[in-house]
């Protein structure tokens, strides 16, 4: 059975182990974006290894000169004082879980970990063979562990729970990495994919989607956001809100038009939507004064 989903009315969530006696993991994290935000300057951690995990959404990351996207259900890390940010894209919407991890050259202890154990397990994450992959959602219900047992103070070996729940997570996170790269969506869902991308705006409804590809509505919700990390009425949107991009950068339409052209009911739900996903108002797009990455 799933856990009930972890702190639902905290947007922000933070925690440092050092205060149980883990001084290797300092800071623990969540936190849920609800609209699109400025994104992150460039920066380093120190000997830190981090590693986020997005349970939904959409995020950018740019490291090394190179850009990359995550999706929901996504991993990705940054090593140990290499120079990482969101270069010039907002952080999109969604729910990111990370974790810093520190990863000292020769430890006496690691965790749970002494002596041999503990510098080859350091060796390994170090190693880690991939920066960015697909995860699977044990990562989601392992990490929230990692808080709930954090929370029960009057928990028996609070200490030696939490580094257990810790060392979970980072084996499910580099038996992850350890998998061969592999099509994530299944054939009814990159059907499904091809007729959001194809349809007219108004016509790419869940329904109507769900009919096509021979699912039940329900099950069709379900197996998409679990594919995809995004739930399917956010990727209408999404898409949708990048048509609106290229028209207004076109020029030929006012935000009215492109508005009722995209299926949006006023101009003013549809500068509201896009200015959660962009951050900016579909005017400044359409005058030029701005060029919104994608979110």
């Amino acid at each position: 059975m799933k856990p009930a989903h972890l702190f639902p009315n905290k947007r922000q969530i933070r925690l440092d182990l050092a205060d149980l006696g883990l001084p290797e993991v300092p800071l623990v994290g969540i936190h849920r974006q609800t609209s699109a935000a400025q994104g992150l300057l460039a920066h380093t951690h120190e000997g830190l290894l981090e590693i986020c995990y997005l349970v939904s959404g959409k995020r950018s990351y740019h490291v090394g000169g190179r850009h990359y996207v995550m999706r929901g259900n996504d991993v990705f890390l940054t090593f140990p004082d290499e120079v990482h940010g969101s270069g010039d894209r907002p952080h999109g919407k969604g729910e990111l879980y990370w974790l810093q991890v520190l990863l000292p050259r020769r430890p006496k202890t690691f965790l749970a970990l002494a002596g041999g154990d503990a510098t080859g397990f350091i060796r390994a994450l170090r190693q880690l063979p991939r920066r960015h992959f697909h995860g699977d959602r044990r990562l989601q219900y392992l990490f929230e562990d990692i808080f709930r047992l954090h929370h029960d103070a009057a928990l028996p070996f609070r200490k030696l729970r939490v580094a257990n729940a810790v060392m979970a997570w980072l084996l499910a996170v580099a038996e992850c990495a350890a998998r061969p790269s592999a099509f994530r969506e299944s054939p009814d869902i990159q059907a499904a994919l091809k007729l959001i991308a194809a349809l007219p705006s108004r016509e790419a409804t869940i329904a109507t989607l769900a009919v096509k590809v021979g699912l039940s509505e329900s099950r069709f919700k379900a197996k998409f956001k679990e594919q995809t990390g995004i739930a399917p009425g956010e990727y209408i949107l999404r898409q949708r809100i990048d048509r609106a991009k290229a028209l207004l950068r076109d020029g030929r339409m006012p935000v009215t038009e492109v508005a009722f052209a995209l299926g949006f009911a006023s101009s003013q739900y549809f500068a509201t939507v896009f200015k959660r996903f962009t951050t900016l108002r579909p005017s400044d797009l359409l005058r030029g004064n701005a060029s919104p990455p994608d979110a």
